[in-house]
């Protein structure tokens, strides 16, 4: 115990003077006036409980205790029992005080405790020079979120340096050190931030795993290392690893340098940004890879010769933030080698899109509208596009047309569009300046106190600057045969064939005007089942709301064949549909009257008037429903059902249950009847508890392959938590890659995880 006590009580006082002392305010505890005082030890005594006095004038120093003595042959000041020295709010306490008056230097024994600005020390015995600030302090702990810092022995050489023996850095606290370590031989603290460290030694629960001769650390910085040795079928044997500094509390900077025995070396940097001032955030990135074996197979050779060779990079920017008030801009630029390097060195980003976008959009929210000016163009030929050079949009909202009972609302865009395609496909690029106005008026009225009806006329006109002139060439080619020879008829004359080319040049500049008639109509119903508690909530109402719009379009003066297809805008056509519609809710009322919808379900179909040849009369019956029975399971589902066929279409549903402990089951069903099926699920397992559990499934049913599976197990310790895991996936020639990793993640930093074998 009294071991303990001298540790915490070393803790504290030392990472007061060593922290809190720089250069520049290191006179916050003046010298004490000794020279000054009585020689009569009668004249400097305390009553043995003294009044609490109040706190001393600027610069100067006051010292209390039960008995305070001067010794004038030792030149010694002791204070004996509650002894309180205060400066400027700072307090040392102790049960022992010795300062002798001229060398100044001191002795503190006993419960010493030290308190500045909330900084606290506590331990047994320290011994200081006021004047020279240099002091022997022992055994030496210090904090500095999220580190622990210990020594054997620790010596403060100079105002701002302490020298430190059998250094240890860890960021677990309590009695447990052995989870990780960082073990130096020597060490020293410079400026209370700064350590610099010899012949070092990182360890895992004991086990060694890394060394280095020399290590500095500036806490004032944070920073940490990942390192992420393995083996995977892909990539031979790797290890990869990254430097994570931070130089302010709201920059990141990681620096990648990556082996892969089947690969070859990988180098990269990322720098992350977040800056709340301005709602901004973004990361600039870097990566290159001399690649060993950029195609693995033959089956890869057919997608990937003449597309990717050994030189592998990604080059990326993003960047959003508010210029000013309701102004937002967004950049994002990528430019990649090839198209399958984010496939094959970054799944993650692959997973969140297969073409990596290049955009810049600067937007402006109104009252009553939305301006935006977007800028898009490919960078890579390789991947196809519409490029927007640039694209200037404005949407006005619903809003009442001075005090009639008209409403207006308009989109309207300009715009130089170019569709081109990858260089290895043989289809012709085009473009064209677009310019698209549409304008709606709407005359919303209410019949019977709840019968809403909503006549609108609208108009959209569409410019191009050039429009498609196809035309057909027929030649007659000779006939000729496996040699190479005409083939005649049986008079000697040499055969032709037919054959018809489509040429597509630009054509002339083109209006299309379309003109929209519709009506919508609907109202809701309302029918109290009861108001009874139950285990959904309290008491039960069902809100049904069924509606229909009416649209008529007529055929337009240019068809989409007749048009450039850049986006939706340019499919537009003739139009005669009504859409029927039912909204069913059950609500309930939960927590402080909150209403609540435990079941929302809207279904829906569209009648087509006039019908084309190869159309059916009535669309898909289309559902789409969201359950929220219970705090603890969700539910949502939605598809369409062929009338006409007597199947369903589409189908997808997602179920999960979430415990108190947040522990979740998610499953997920995706059917497409035109391409495929899909059953996956997902378990985590007391993911605060000691020890917990997670896998992942997903699995094609039409094809019977499993196509991704994954199981990891963690246990967490006091300042760490190790997982293992295994994880197997089908590749596209149909090899399944399979990997086994061990994870240790540091508490302190929950973001950064040093795994093995991933």
């Amino acid at each position: 115990m009294r071991n303990r006590n001298r540790i915490v009580c070393l803790h504290l006082l030392v990472w007061s003077l060593l922290f809190a002392w720089s250069p520049a305010e290191a006179q916050y505890m003046r010298r004490f006036d000794f020279e000054d005082m009585d020689d009569d030890p009668a004249e400097v005594a305390i009553p043995e409980k003294p009044a609490r006095p109040a706190p001393p004038p600027e610069g100067s120093v006051e010292v209390n205790a039960d008995r305070l003595e001067y010794d004038a042959d030792r030149q010694l000041l002791i204070g004996i029992g509650n002894v309180m020295v205060r400066q400027h709010g700072d307090t040392l306490r102790a049960d022992y005080l010795e300062v002798h008056t001229e060398t100044q230097d001191a002795v503190a024994r006993g419960n010493v405790f030290f308190d500045r600005d909330g900084r606290t020390w506590e331990g047994q015995e320290f011994s200081y020079n006021f004047e020279t600030r240099v002091g022997d302090f022992g055994e030496f702990v210090a904090f500095n979120d999220p580190y622990y810092i210990r020594a054997r022995d620790s010596r403060q050489v100079s105002p701002n340096e302490f020298h430190l023996r059998s250094a240890q850095i860890t960021t677990c606290g309590g009695d447990d050190r052995q989870e990780f370590l960082i073990r130096a031989r020597s060490a020293t603290i410079t400026d209370g931030t700064v350590l610099r460290a010899r012949h070092v030694v990182t360890t895992l629960y004991g086990v060694p795993i890394f060394y280095t001769p020399y290590f500095k650390k500036d806490f004032s910085k944070r920073s940490n290392i990942d390192i992420m040795p393995g083996y995977s079928s892909r990539m031979g044997a790797f290890l990869l690893t990254a430097y994570n500094f931070y130089p302010t509390p709201h920059l990141k900077s990681s620096t990648h340098l990556d082996y892969r025995s089947k690969r070859g070396m990988g180098y990269g940097q990322r720098v992350r940004w977040r800056l709340p001032q301005n709602n901004a955030q973004g990361r600039v990135h870097g990566y290159y890879i001399n690649d060993d074996m950029p195609i693995r197979s033959e089956s890869q050779r057919l997608v990937r010769e003449g597309l990717v060779d050994s030189e592998r990079y990604w080059l990326g920017f993003n960047h959003s933030q508010s210029v000013a008030e309701r102004k937002t801009l967004i950049t994002e630029l990528n430019y990649v080698s090839d198209p399958f390097i984010l496939e094959d060195f970054f799944d993650s980003d692959f997973r969140r899109g297969v073409q990596p976008e290049n955009r810049v959009t600067l937007s402006h929210r109104g009252d009553n509208f939305t301006a935006a000016l977007l800028l898009n163009m490919r960078l890579n030929d390789f991947y196809e596009n519409v490029n927007r050079l640039p694209e200037a949009s404005l949407d006005v909202s619903r809003q009442q047309i001075a005090t009639t009972p008209f409403f207006y609302e308009s989109e309207h865009s300009a715009a130089y569009l170019e569709r081109v395609f990858p260089k290895q496909d043989d289809q012709r690029d085009y473009d064209a300046f677009r310019v698209d106005s549409s304008h709606t008026v709407l005359y919303p009225m209410r019949h019977f106190g709840f019968l809403s009806v909503i006549p609108s006329v609208g108009y959209r006109g569409t410019w191009y600057s050039q429009t498609p002139d196809v035309r057909s060439v027929t030649n007659l080619v000779a006939q000729v045969d496996d040699e190479g020879a005409f083939v005649r008829d049986e008079e000697g004359n040499v055969l032709f064939d037919e054959e018809t080319e489509t040429d597509i040049r630009d054509g002339s500049a083109e209006l299309r005007n379309l003109v929209e008639f519709g009506v919508e109509t609907s109202f809701k119903a309302f029918k109290e089942l009861n108001n009874d508690p139950n285990y959904l909530g309290q008491g039960l109402r069902h809100v049904a709301e069924p509606y229909a719009k009416y649209t008529l379009v007529p055929e337009p003066n240019a068809r989409p064949t007749d048009l450039y297809q850049f986006d939706a805008i340019d499919a537009l056509d003739e139009r005669h549909d009504i859409r029927f519609g039912m909204r069913n809710k059950l609500q309930t009322r939960r927590g402080e009257e909150r209403i609540h919808d435990f079941i929302d379900l809207n279904t829906y179909t569209i009648f087509y008037i006039d019908p084309e040849r190869d159309e059916n009369t009535f669309d898909d019956f289309f559902f789409d429903a969201r359950l929220r029975l219970t705090d603890w399971m969700r539910m949502d589902f939605n598809g369409a059902y062929d009338w006409y066929e007597n199947e369903v279409r589409l189908f997808n549903t997602q179920l999960a249950f979430i415990a108190r402990d947040k522990s979740t089951l998610a499953l997920e069903y995706r059917y497409n009847r035109d391409r495929r099926q899909t059953v996956q699920s997902e378990i985590v397992l007391f993911p605060n508890a000691k020890w917990s559990y997670s896998g992942y499934w997903r699995y094609d049913i039409d094809d019977g392959d499993l196509e991704e599976h994954m199981y990891l197990v963690q246990r967490r310790f006091d300042c760490t938590m190790l997982g293992i895991g295994v994880r197997g996936r089908l590749q596209e020639d149909n090899d399944t890659e399979w990997r086994a990793w061990a994870q240790v993640t540091l508490l302190a930093f929950p973001e950064s995880e040093l795994r093995l074998g991933r």
